[in-house]
């Protein structure tokens, strides 16, 4: 059988015509009916960056190293962030939760400035000395929340922990609270206050030491209940 000229032109243009379609099977099409999909960036977790300088270790725990840098999930610009210097920071007992405190980190400087994650913590001596605590970080009441603090303004979080024996020789007798703000490597020393509101001479923690929750700017739902 004889194929004409034009018949053979047609065969190779319906060939080619074949495998160009094929090929366009893997690409996602764009037209309004199947918009082409990207990909989100993962969100980071408030737990991400460097905690306090310690590894994390399964279930978000993390041993604090006061002078390391305390956890912060969010990047922001060294000029926009609160420095130590700008701060202070108030740990008050909460009378119906033995155990549990609200910490309030305030801008005592002349800028805003904005802040971001997980507080750091140590412990002060009666001699003066720094103590390690065990921290254990906890995405609660959720998520931390960026805050920009206006001068004379105020971020929360909460802290709770277990009191313990002086006479157990794993009680830390705590003479005063160091905290590290988010991404700073510098501390301050945080005044801790009673249930009345006033200065607490003395606390104590068991071994398992802090529970941390996040920084928020507000201090609805920050204190633990449990």
């Amino acid at each position: 059988m004889r194929f004409s000229k034009a018949a053979a032109v047609a065969v190779t243009t319906a060939a080619l015509a074949l495998g160009v379609s094929a090929c366009n099977d893997d690409v996602p099409s764009t037209n309004a009916a199947n918009p082409a999909v990207s990909a989100a960036p993962a969100a980071a977790h408030p737990g991400a960056a460097a905690q306090s300088g310690a590894a994390v270790a399964p279930g978000g725990r993390t041993s604090a190293k006061p002078g390391a840098p305390a956890g912060s999930a969010k990047p922001t610009a060294v000029s926009d962030r609160c420095h130590t210097s700008e701060l202070k920071a108030d740990v008050q007992l909460q009378p119906d939760f033995p155990g549990k405190a609200m910490v309030m980190l305030t801008n005592i400087g002349k800028r805003s400035c904005s802040v971001y994650g997980y507080l750091g913590y140590g412990g002060l001596l009666a001699d003066n000395s720094r103590v390690t605590l065990n921290t254990s970080r906890v995405a609660y009441p959720g998520p931390s929340v960026a805050a920009t603090l206006k001068p004379g303004t105020t971020a929360f979080s909460g802290l709770k922990w277990s009191s313990c024996d002086k006479s157990d020789p794993t009680c830390h007798v705590l003479a005063g609270v160091i905290v590290t703000p988010p991404d700073e490597t510098t501390q301050l020393t945080a005044n801790v206050l009673d249930d009345n509101g006033r200065p607490l001479p003395q606390l104590t923690v068991s071994a398992a030491g802090f529970t941390v929750g996040t920084l928020q700017p507000s201090n609805e739902g920050v204190v633990f209940t449990s």
